[in-house]
Parts: C-alpha cells; structure tokens; sequence
C-alpha cells in the first residue's frame, strides 16, 4: 500500500469505512460540542471556517448520514465508540442512534458558474438557490432509502407549515411527490447552467424559476418501517462545503438567504479563512464583516454561529488537545501500513522520541575553549563561574527534560556569565568576585532552550526531533502534519525493508535534517495568492528574530519568533495600511504566519504576528510562544515596501 500519510483524509472519501478508520473525532469535541451545548448547530445557519487542511471536509463527511449509518453498522472499527460519543455530544445520534440526516454538497465550478449567466442577479442567485435546495432533497431522500432497503413511499416529508400551497410548490408530504419534484427541478436547472449557450431569459423553463422552497418548508423526515409500527425522525441538515469556490457576491448573498429565520432545515457553510475580508480575518470579525442591507434585511450577526477551527482563547489547551490527536491519527495511519504491521509496530512515537544528540568530544572542546575566552573578556571570577555551575545543576536536578548533556551546560554557562557582567558594575578582577548583580543570575528552562538554539546555530547541534516537535511544527493543522510526518515514516519503512542495522528508529539528526529539509521544500510550493510578498514578510520576521536569539545573553531565553505590534496600531492596519492588510490575510489564511490578539504584557497590550510552524523550523527558531520583538505597523509594512499609510 502507499504512504497514506501522503494523502489527504478526503482521498478516502469513497470508501465510508476505510475513511472512518482514520478519521479522528477530536475538532467534534473541541469545535462543535460548546455550540451544541449552546443549542446553536442545528437551529440557525453555522458558517465553519478555517485554513487548508484544518478538517473542515473531513468534518462535513463525518456528518453524513452515509458516514454515519456506515459507523453504525461496522461493529469492529477500532475508534467506533469515541466516534459515536463526538457525534453525540454534538446532536448528530442519540443512544447510538442517528437523529440528523446530512448530506454533503460541494460549492465547485459549477455553481459559481451561475454568476456568469447573462440574466438579472435575483433570477441568477435564485436559479443556483433552487438548484442547491433540489440537490439537498435528493440526497437526503436518497440517503434514508439505504441503498434500496426501503422505498421513497416508507419516507415522509413533515412540514412546518402544512399549507396547501407550500406542500404543493415542494411536491408533497410523500418521499415519492417530494424526490419526484426535486429531480424536476434539478434536472432543468442543470440544463441551463451547463448549455453551452445560455438559453434567453424568456425561454427558461417555468418549472426552473417557479417557487421552490424546501428549506422553508421541511422541518422533519420521518420515515416508517416496513411491516413495523417504529418510526424514526431526522433533522435534515445540509452542509455547502468550499464555499470560498463561489463569487464574492454570491457567498454574501448565500450567507444572507441562508441566515433567514424562515429556513427549517440545518445549514452549514465551510469555506477558508482566506475568503474573508483582511479585516475579518485579522481580527476575528467574520459577524461584523456580513453586509447588512437595508433596516429590513437579516441581522446575519444574530443569526449566525460562526466556528473558527483556529481557536484564539486557549492556545495552550489546543497545542496539547492537538499533540493527542496527531498521535492517533498517526498511529492508525501506520496500521494501514502493511510494513509496519509485520515488524509489530503500531506508535509513530516510539519511532521518533529519541535521546538527544550532543556535539562532537571536538566540538566541546572548542566551546569550552571559546567560553574560557568569554570568561577572561567579562572579567568573570572563578568562583562566580562555580556559583554559575551549581546554579545550572541545581536546575537540571528538578527539570523534566533528559538533555542535560555537558555541551548544553556550557552554552547555559556562557548566557549566565554574559547576564552575570551585564548585571554588575564594571571593576576589577578581584572586585568583582564581591560584587552583586542587580537582578539574581539563575537558570531555568528558558536558558536551557536558548542554549540548544544557539548550539543548533553554531555547532549544528538536532533540535527538531521527537513526535512532540513533529505536532507542534505542523501549527496545529492536520494537512501539514501528515505531510512533515510522511517525510520521516518513509524513512522508517525504507529502513525496515532494508533490514538497517540501527533499525527503524530514526536518531534526533537525521529527524533535524529531513523536517527542516522538508519545511524549506514546503515554502518554496507555496502557491497561493500573495506568496512573494508573504515570503519578504516572513523572511523579515525572521532575520530580526534569529538576530534577537543568537544574543550572547539570550534575553529572549529560546528567543522570539514574532513580531508584536501595539494592539490599537494593528486594528488600524486594514484602513491605513490596506495591502498590508491583504497580504497578512493570506498569510493568515495559509498557516504562514498566525495572528494573536490582545496578548498582556510588559504593561501594555499587543498583537502578535507569529510565524508558522514549517517557518520556525527552516529558519531554526524556538516554538515556545509569547517571546516577541517590539514593532509597529510601519516596521511592519517596510517588509513589503509598503511604508506609506
């Protein structure tokens, strides 16, 4: 079988089994459960969005009835119960049961395709509004006859309004009437939108412009069993996935007939962070940046749910709920791997969290020579430098990390005697063994990780191994996980077939070389809008930050990898610095670089503009976030020779 980490989840769309046994439940738990708790994901239109790879298909697959009833029947899928607990702690089962009914519509080409009809934009945004209510019905209907178990007659349309002339324009309360009534309309729709010449406006059919109105009408399915008196009851929900597909337009208009509180069946739209306006995207307005036509038009902002599948609040929380789901999902990848399954090895973790790698005997030799010189330069008295000593072993005495290896000490050594002269007066030799620092000199993990990013710089020395830095380079995005995480199960797989005497284990500096490698090679695919300017945007963050880290003292402990821009400059950037704004929009929208708001400290509010993870590792910087260099707006557009506000 081939790498399935070189794959998308999506590719296994067609096999509804093969796509549940990858599938991990952990976006349900942390995205919809809140707003299921809410009572908000099922009664009014829920617009998801987020970057590429963040789940949002996968999600929306998950939510079909197909996927569901799939789930429901194949008893011995491994991760069968915690699926069936996601779906329902969200409202999709109940009891093991399936209460919503959900089918997947894709927003390609084709609809976008209605915009360029040559007719008025209401008969334009009502054609493609028929054709996705007809298609939705289909689906749903088709979806409760179980491949052929039972007929369209056994289902049943449960209206909220029984009003003759709403039932009629939808064909009936009959599962038969209503699909009937739907491929109809479908079907001259279809025809319109896919001639080669559109027809004159005068020419369409009634039937494609006639008042059709599902959505408006259907509240339940309810289907009766055959030769039983049980009857089951579902919440027809439709999910227009990739949104971003469509005109601008069309997405506003869309978004503003979907939010109508007349509309009974669920709806949810997916689409990208980078559909968004820059200001929406920069500061999480997607609800302000709804166009609100007129006093009398839906207030979109009440009506809608909106679900960021980049959760601001508690990055913390998402970083470690993140490393739990990469690791399951990285492990039922490698059961799919006939490889692996031989040589009785089913963790991806056991392969990659390895011991440390230190420097060469020569190399250390060389630090120390090199730190002797320091300690001569700064006029450090042997028994500071002792005091220094212990201070470094007392910490790693307590300290969670295994590293603690002699080279790492030395270049702990090196920063505390650098803050050691920083923090004294300048005297004497034989003064300064008398002599106070203004602040204490003691270490701790920060100068620990400031040691291994310099010694990563001067000596080479692995810093990027292990499965915890594998999760936390991929910024929390699915898609780029299995990519970087593709990269090092190929190795171990060509190693098992070799029979390679080390094993299948790769040491901590083979995984350095082949992820930087790997993020480097990544950059350089970028392929989406604005790239060469994102690019001088991270490639300026970057210089300045490495800059700041390689500091003799580490002032910055592992050093920064972001710029912090004073929270009300920031908001400004979308009116004074347009272009900027747009950049930075694609940036955010492709995982090159995040956006975190209102961060406290030093007295003062700010707005971090961090790099990704795929950055931070080709550049050789820390993951640790917080650590930022203080800039403003301005600073911020010279990366793009955009100075002029």
């Amino acid at each position: 079988m081939s790498n399935p980490f070189e794959k998308r989840a999506t590719e296994y769309l067609r096999d509804d089994e093969a796509f549940l046994s990858v599938v991990t439940p952990a976006p349900l738990f942390t995205f919809f459960e809140p707003k299921a708790r809410d009572g908000v994901l099922f009664d009014r239109l829920v617009v998801v969005i987020g970057t590429p790879g963040s789940g949002k298909t996968t999600i929306a697959t998950l939510l079909r009835y197909q996927t569901m009833l799939t789930l429901q029947r194949t008893t011995g899928m491994e991760n069968r119960t915690e699926l069936i607990l996601a779906l329902s702690r969200c409202g999709a089962m109940r009891d093991g049961e399936i209460v919503v009914c959900g089918c997947r519509l894709p927003l390609e080409s084709e609809y976008r395709d209605f915009w360029e009809l040559p007719y008025p934009d209401p008969v334009k945004t009502g054609l493609m509004h028929s054709l996705l209510q007809a298609r939705a019905v289909i689906s749903w209907l088709q979806s409760l006859r179980e491949d052929h178990a039972r007929t369209l007659d056994e289902i049943e349309i449960v209206p909220k309004d029984p009003s003759p002339g709403r039932l009629e324009q939808i064909g009936g309360t009959s599962g038969t009437a209503a699909y009937s009534r739907a491929c109809e309309v479908e079907r001259e729709i279809y025809r319109i939108g896919a001639a080669l010449v559109a027809p004159k406006l005068d020419s369409i059919s009634r039937l494609a412009v006639d008042a059709y109105a599902p959505f408006e009408v259907i509240e339940k399915l309810r289907v009766h069993r055959s030769g039983s008196a049980a009857i089951s009851e579902y919440q027809p929900l439709v999910i227009l996935d990739d949104a971003h597909s469509l005109h601008p337009q069309q997405v506003s208009e869309l978004l503003r007939w979907l939010a109508r509180r007349e509309q009974k069946a669920s709806r949810w739209v997916l689409m990208r962070l980078d559909s968004q306006t820059p200001q929406a995207t920069l500061l999480d307005s997607f609800e302000d940046e709804t166009s609100e036509e007129g006093e009398h038009g839906p207030k979109v902002a009440r009506e809608v749910t909106t679900i960021w599948l980049q959760r601001k609040d508690d990055r913390r929380t998402q970083r470690t709920q993140f490393r739990t789901m990469a690791r399951q999902m990285a492990d039922r990848y490698l059961r799919l791997m006939e490889t692996f399954n031989r040589s009785g090895i089913a963790s991806l973790a056991n392969l990659l969290d390895r011991p440390a790698e230190p420097i060469t005997t020569a190399r250390e030799r060389e630090l120390s020579k090199r730190l002797l010189k320091v300690q001569e330069d700064l006029k450090i008295p042997d028994s500071v430098r002792k005091d220094l000593e212990r201070e470094i072993a007392a910490y790693f005495e307590g300290a969670k990390s295994e590293d603690d290896n002699a080279d790492v000490r030395l270049a702990m050594l090196r920063i505390l005697m650098y803050r050691f002269a920083r923090r004294v007066p300048q005297v004497g030799l034989f003064e300064a063994e008398n002599q106070e620092p203004s602040r204490p000199v003691s270490a701790n993990s920060g100068i620990a990780d400031g040691a291994r990013v310099q010694l990563m710089h001067e000596y080479s020395r692995p810093y990027y191994f292990g499965m915890d830095v594998l999760c936390d380079a991929s910024s929390e995005n699915a898609e780029i996980f299995l990519q970087l995480a593709g990269r090092l199960v190929s190795l171990c797989e060509t190693r098992i077939i070799r029979s390679s005497r080390p094993g299948p284990s790769l040491s901590a500096s083979l995984q350095h070389k082949e992820l930087r490698q790997k993020a480097a090679e990544m950059i350089d695919e970028w392929r989406f809008p604005e790239r060469k300017l994102v690019r001088l945007i991270v490639d300026g963050i970057a210089a300045q930050c490495i800059e700041k880290a390689l500091e003799p003292t580490a002032s910055l402990e592992g050093g920064p990898n972001a710029f912090g821009i004073p929270q009300e400059q920031f908001e400004k950037i979308p009116s004074e610095y347009p272009r900027l704004a747009d950049v930075l929009k694609y940036g955010v929208g492709y995982n090159a670089i995040h956006v975190k708001q209102d961060h406290g400290t030093k007295h003062a509010t700010w707005c971090l503009v961090e790099l990704g993870g795929i950055a931070i590792m080709k550049y050789g910087l820390s993951f640790r976030r917080g650590n930022f260099l203080e800039r403003t707006s301005k600073d911020l557009a010279k990366l793009i020779g955009n100075e002029t506000a």
